[in-house]
């Protein structure tokens, strides 16, 4: 029955039921137990009839949809049979109905308080809640949620709320405004990402069920912090999956609020399980995805080649062994600019403190980079300074290998000091490199170690002892394509050197090296060849740079080939090449004239004749292309017309067509 069609006196009675018996109008009114045991309702029996009629008020729990709704409850008024109003029953249980109501609704509203009130933890827990916002390099901001689960500031929220982003800031209960320091892992296709913040010590955080929740146990959500004064969501684990083979994915039965993504569901006795997500049909259905999971994942040392951690601007953790790290620091050596690499490499530092490699990869980028990172003289000497502290540093943490660290820091000297013409400070010298280098050789006499010996001593003009380091180096494991090469270029240096020795170590190194070393020392060893006449020799070497470059070659290169093969008799291989080097150089009056050059040795004096005409064409004044008219016409016994080729010759300064002026035209 609706309240507006009540009398004056019922609506009295159900104010005074309201105001003096229904205290917590919000909790269930139960008297009644229901299928799950929790009593359903409750009233007071003003006159009790023994056809189980009843008189008075009976307010009963009002499910949703239920028309008679009235401020969540049922109201209903019953009127008894009339004649039992004047039985003495009657008048007993009138004495007696408030002594039994006051009884019934004391233990009535005990367990609806029991049944409804919310868990204690709740508000802690809402605590640990926090609102996120992202920034891309424009300054764009989006807005999302997420929450504490460890006690370093770390905390998960969805991945796409970072992706693109250069910074984050999340923001707690308190208000305190925080930056997100650090991406500890991220997992696009699950769309999570776990980071941390700089939060202050004894930040709040949720404590993880690292178990299962099983099928049909209750699930509370948390309400996001813009939120805060709703209370939390309460649903029933309806579905668990698993991911990853061993981490729960769950279904709640429990519509998810707009906005309520990456908040925490929390079981019963207010630990988190799962980070909610949003249902991708759009049904409304909320699922969770297990936080030990986020938590759990990490960042490899390769993984800043994932787009799905490049594609963040915010610094990334470090593996949690420094080797690993390592790995992570060489490659952010390529994606960064000097200031930036360098806040790197002292995040790295400050990360792994004993780790001696970290502060030798610092004092090479103070010292590499010093113009970069200074751009005053002072301030690149400031960095010199600094470089030179922290190799003083690396080695108070060296332990195992002390040889290793002398020998980093006499590298560094001498590539300094060998690769800058300007002044430098006291300690930065040729001698201050030798005697580090002296005392790594004098902890461990490593064969590699004599490379950068026999460096030190060719700089210094010693290449005696600098072709004894480089040999040291050649009959070891240790042998590279580098030390033979340098054996070469100091032998070379070397008084009555036998130049078949020079090319015997540079052929060494090429069968060592790399292809893009390789072709270096290609190109100079068969230049070698051709001045001690191994023609065909270094024929090879041109041809292993033409594979090497997959026949991507320039038109020098087709005439350097083709002189090689001209003197080791190949004469068709040679046309072949100048016709190759003309197709990409036609104007070259000089490769038309080599062309002559192969058809005279050919005995085709007329296509030779030409070839000539067409240099002259393109430079009349070209000397040798005279000369080379005059044999054509010489060979085709036009003597008069070759003497007056060979005197235009003369006339602009060729240095051999006088003996074939005597020979001819005297």
């Amino acid at each position: 029955m609706h309240l507006r069609w009540w009398s004056k006196k019922q609506k009295q009675l159900y104010e005074k039921a309201r105001n003096e018996w229904l205290s917590n109008k919000k909790n269930r009114i139960i008297f009644e137990t229901d299928t799950s045991g929790l009593i359903a309702k409750c009233g007071y029996y003003d006159i009790h009839i023994m056809d189980g009629g009843f008189n008075g008020i009976c307010i009963t729990y009002a499910p949703s949809g239920r028309t008679e709704k009235i401020n969540s409850f049922e109201m209903q008024f019953i009127t008894p049979n009339p004649l039992f109003l004047q039985s003495e029953s009657f008048k007993f249980l009138k004495a007696m109905k408030r002594i039994l109501l006051f009884a019934i609704l004391a233990c009535t509203l005990c367990h609806i308080s029991r049944a409804q009130k919310p868990p204690k933890w709740i508000e802690k827990a809402k605590k640990t809640v926090l609102a996120v916002e992202t920034y891309d390099a424009s300054g764009n901001v989006r807005k999302g949620n997420g929450f504490f689960v460890g006690e370093n500031g770390e905390a998960v929220s969805d991945y796409t709320l970072f992706s693109g982003a250069a910074s984050a800031f999340v923001t707690d209960a308190d208000g305190r405004k925080m930056p997100v320091t650090h991406i500890l892992g991220a997992d696009d296709m699950y769309d999570v990402i776990h980071f941390k913040v700089a939060a202050p010590k004894n930040t709040p955080f949720l404590q993880t069920d690292y178990g299962t929740p099983a099928t049909n146990s209750e699930a509370y959500i948390l309400p996001p912090l813009t939120h805060s004064g709703e209370p939390a969501a309460k649903g029933v684990v309806t579905e668990v999956s698993k991911i990853r083979e061993s981490y729960g994915y769950y279904k709640i039965d429990a519509p998810l609020p707009a906005g309520w993504i990456s908040l925490p569901l929390m079981t019963p006795d207010g630990k988190v399980f799962a980070l909610t997500q949003a249902d991708a049909s759009g049904k409304n259905r909320t699922f969770g995805i297990s936080t030990p999971y986020v938590m759990n994942v990490q960042i490899g040392s390769t993984d800043l080649w994932n787009r799905t951690y490049s594609s963040i601007g915010i610094n990334k953790a470090w593996p949690p062994a420094p080797q690993d790290a390592q790995v992570a620091l060489m490659l952010y050596a390529s994606q960064q600019d000097a200031a930036t690499y360098l806040e790197t490499l002292n995040d790295f530092i400050a990360h792994f403190p004993a780790f001696p490699e970290g502060y030798i990869r610092r004092a090479s980028h103070y010292a590499w980079r010093r113009n970069d990172l200074a751009d005053t003289d002072a301030g690149r000497l400031q960095m010199l300074a600094r470089a030179e502290e922290d190799m003083k540093t690396a080695l108070k943490h060296t332990h195992d290998d002390v040889a290793e660290t002398y020998y980093n820091h006499a590298s560094l000297i001498y590539g300094v000091v060998t690769g800058d013409s300007v002044a430098l400070p006291a300690g930065w010298n040729i001698e201050a490199a030798s005697e580090y280098l002296q005392k790594a050789i004098a902890k461990n006499d490593n064969p590699s170690y004599h490379q950068l010996e026999g460096d030190i001593s060719f700089y210094l003009g010693d290449y005696a002892k600098a072709f004894n380091a480089y040999t040291a180096v050649n009959i070891s494991p240790f042998a590279s394509s580098s030390s033979y090469y340098m054996a070469a270029k100091t032998k070379q240096q070397m008084p009555e050197h036998n130049p078949a020795e020079v090319i015997a170590l540079i052929d060494s190194a090429i069968k060592i090296s790399l292809p893009s070393e390789a072709l270096s020392y290609l190109q100079e060893n068969a230049e070698l060849k051709m001045e001690t006449g191994m023609y065909a020799a270094a024929v090879k070497d041109y041809d292993m740079c033409y594979s090497l470059m997959e026949g991507n070659v320039s038109d020098a290169f087709y005439y350097f080939r083709e002189q090689a093969k001209f003197r080791s008799g190949d004469l068709d291989g040679a046309l072949s090449d100048i016709v190759s080097a003309i197709m990409i150089k036609p104007g070259n009056a000089i490769y038309h004239a080599e062309m002559a050059s192969v058809y005279l040795r050919q005995q085709e004096p007329a296509k030779a004749q030409e070839c000539v005409e067409k240099a002259l064409a393109i430079d009349p004044g070209f000397a040798s292309s005279h000369r080379l008219l005059g044999l054509c016409l010489l060979r085709q016994e036009k003597k008069a017309d070759a003497c007056i080729a060979f005197r235009k010759a003369e006339e602009l300064g060729d240095p051999v067509v006088k003996k074939l002026i005597r020979e001819n035209c005297e």
